[in-house]
Formats: structure tokens, C-alpha cells, sequence
């Protein structure tokens, strides 16, 4: 009798055990996708920013901002996919900064730098990149960047989310 029992509970945690690892509980943790974690975060404040202006009447404003390592047609080409952004999601186009070069630590990057002072002194209400890594490409440099634009009420918009695969 013992053996049965014993052999049941066996199964059992066996099949518990697979449930458990299989739906995330416990067993094997797999870390959260920081692309995907981050995505929302700047989704809510994006959302919450707009929401607030529309409802106020305000149409949301937007620099844009573009950081290339190629040539200034390069540039002009991406300025021109943001502005169909901005014209797709309802917002009007403020200002447009760039940085030519590589990317660097925000900074020294004089573009975006003058884009969130557009945004500081309120001639736009966020501002608009093509993706993330035109930000920054380092994911905590690019966290820090999203948490003091929501502490602040701003937002980040981009024409390509973090995550993609799976949604």
C-alpha cells in the first residue's frame, strides 16, 4: 500500500512540478524581456501624456529627433517617416533635431539634448524617433531616459515599439 501511495504522490509532483515550470511558477525562471517591459512603460506615459492634452483640447506636440551615422539624405528619409508618424497618430510636428554621429551617452548628444529642451520649455509636449536605439541602444541608459521624461509628464513616442515578436 505505502509503495502505491507513494508512487501516486510521486506522479503527482512530477505532473505539478511540469505545470509549474511550464507556466513560469516554479522551477526554471526565465527573466522578463527588458524590450517588452520597457515598451509599456513608455506606452503608459505615452498614453496617459496624450490622453491628458486631448481631453484639454491640445493637439500633443513633437520634436523629432533622429540620431544617424550616415549621410544628411539618410536623415532626411527617417524625418520624413516620423512626419507621416506624427500625421497618423494625430500630432503636430514642433521641431526636428539630429545627431550625426554614432551613438554616444545622452549627454554629448547635442541634438537630443536640445530636443528635450524643446520639450522643458514646452514648445512640444514629447518627442518622436524612428526607434529606441536612436535614444540610446543601452537598454538602462534608455530606462533613464523614459523615467525622467514621466516624472516630468512628457513623453517618448516612436515610429517602430520595442518588442515586436510575439504581440
Amino acid at each position: 500500500m505505502h509503495s502505491a501511495v507513494q508512487r501516486w504522490m510521486d506522479r503527482d509532483n512530477a505532473v505539478y512540478a511540469w505545470n509549474s515550470w511550464f507556466s513560469g511558477g516554479g522551477g526554471l525562471r526565465v527573466a522578463a524581456d527588458p524590450h517588452r517591459r520597457l515598451m509599456y512603460l513608455r506606452q503608459s506615459m505615452l498614453n496617459e501624456a496624450t490622453h491628458a492634452l486631448r481631453r484639454n483640447g491640445r493637439t500633443p506636440r513633437v520634436a523629432l529627433y533622429v540620431c544617424t551615422r550616415s549621410s544628411a539624405q539618410e536623415a532626411e528619409e527617417q524625418f520624413a517617416r516620423l512626419r507621416a508618424v506624427a500625421v497618423r497618430r494625430a500630432m503636430r510636428v514642433g521641431a526636428e533635431f539630429t545627431d550625426g554621429h554614432g551613438p554616444s551617452a545622452v549627454e554629448q548628444r547635442m541634438g537630443l539634448l536640445k530636443a528635450l529642451d524643446q520639450v522643458r520649455q514646452g514648445f512640444v509636449d514629447g518627442i518622436l524617433c524612428p526607434d529606441f536605439e536612436h535614444i540610446s541602444p543601452d537598454l538602462d541608459e534608455y530606462e533613464r531616459v523614459l523615467r525622467t521624461t514621466a516624472q516630468r509628464r512628457w513623453f517618448v513616442a516612436l515610429g517602430s515599439p520595442e518588442a515586436t515578436v510575439g504581440l
